[in-house]
């Protein structure tokens, strides 16, 4: 509104629309878009991570019961060679200091059964975290650790890191990066203004129409700043996905190598050292009883025993962690097509 005497005022009603050129808008979108596929990226591989954590934790509580049952049935053996030796002592058949070996070895089977009860303590509550939930109560898990994880599942490891999640979100940020490049590369064409109004002319008593272009001439700012930092911001990413790709893969590699190493120790132990320990273990105490074998040849094969025992957990859950690393790395694994 012009002049404030109504005889005399000039009343004009515009609408101003500007339009992008350029290309600006579908830069935008592409911008978005590719932030929307990292932050999904993001998601999946937070959610190996937590899957890798919950597991390892879980197969954790599921050895220590394992080193709980052995620890006590450690301990059965141990008493029933400490009864075996003092009733020899009582019969005149030995000396009363095989007896004291016999106490000495059970009050050492005791305190394995203490240690093993408290290792269980810490894996339940380390669980509990990776769950979230400081609350939840439970006895036992229900797992099979004598099924070991397979290997096969994470070859070939070359195609598996194509799809490892790090990876993955290291080339949509370079898709990222790129997007906002073309959109400050965009932001050098000046947008364009289109006028559109009527104004009112009481001294002369007509309206007339506004038409009208405007365009800003980018005659000091052609944006090269912000092209060029947006340039640079491409080419780190750039080589940030080949640090990622070298990490991953080394990772990778060890915890494969980890996990191809601990099954075959895993079957030797299971197929040849515990069967030949048992067996020792059962022989030894069967000749104690019979008077043909000393109590340091029960201790002996019975220490073989429990340590081979001990050997095959370790294993079991060496592999089991080296499983779930995999998993973190590598994201789920989908079965690879012959």
């Amino acid at each position: 509104m012009e002049d404030t005497r109504q005889a005399t005022r000039t009343t004009t009603i515009q609408l101003n629309q500007p339009i992008e050129l350029g290309g600006k808008r579908s830069a935008r979108i592409s911008a978005a878009r590719a932030a929307q596929g990292q932050a999904e990226l993001d998601v999946a591989a937070r959610r190996a991570q937590v899957r890798s954590q919950v597991m390892a934790a879980f197969y954790g509580v599921a050895v220590a019961q394992e080193r709980i049952r052995l620890s006590d049935e450690l301990g059965r053996l141990s008493s029933q060679a400490r009864e075996t030796a003092s009733k020899r002592v009582l019969a005149g058949k030995v000396s009363p200091v095989e007896e004291l070996k016999a106490q000495v070895a059970e009050a050492q089977a005791l305190s394995a059964s203490t240690v093993a009860h408290s290792e269980w303590r810490a894996a339940v509550a380390q669980l509990r975290q990776a769950l979230g939930d400081p609350t939840v109560k439970f006895e036992r898990v229900d797992a099979d650790i004598g099924r070991l994880p397979s290997a096969g599942l994470w070859e070939p490891l070359a195609q598996r890191l194509e799809t490892a999640p790090a990876i993955a979100r290291a080339q949509q940020e370079i898709s990222r990066r790129q997007a906002l490049s073309d959109l400050e590369r965009a932001r050098r064409t000046p947008d364009l203004t289109v006028t559109l109004g009527a104004k009112r002319d009481q001294q002369l008593g007509r309206d007339q129409p506004i038409l009208g272009v405007s365009l800003v001439l980018p005659l000091f700012d052609r944006n090269l700043g912000a092209i060029l930092e947006a340039s640079r911001r491409e080419d780190k990413a750039r080589i940030e996905l080949e640090a990622v790709r070298a990490s991953v893969e080394a990772q990778a590699t060890q915890a494969l190598a980890q996990l191809s190493a601990t099954l075959a120790q895993a079957q030797t132990l299971r197929d040849k050292v515990l069967p030949a320990a048992r067996q020792a273990f059962a022989a030894s105490t069967k000749g104690y009883e019979l008077g043909k074998f000393g109590f340091l040849d029960v201790l002996d094969a019975q220490r073989t025993l429990f340590e081979a025992e001990t050997q095959a957990l370790s294993a079991a859950a060496q592999a089991y962690q080296a499983d779930a690393r995999l998993l973190e790395l590598l994201g789920e694994p989908t079965p690879t097509k012959d």
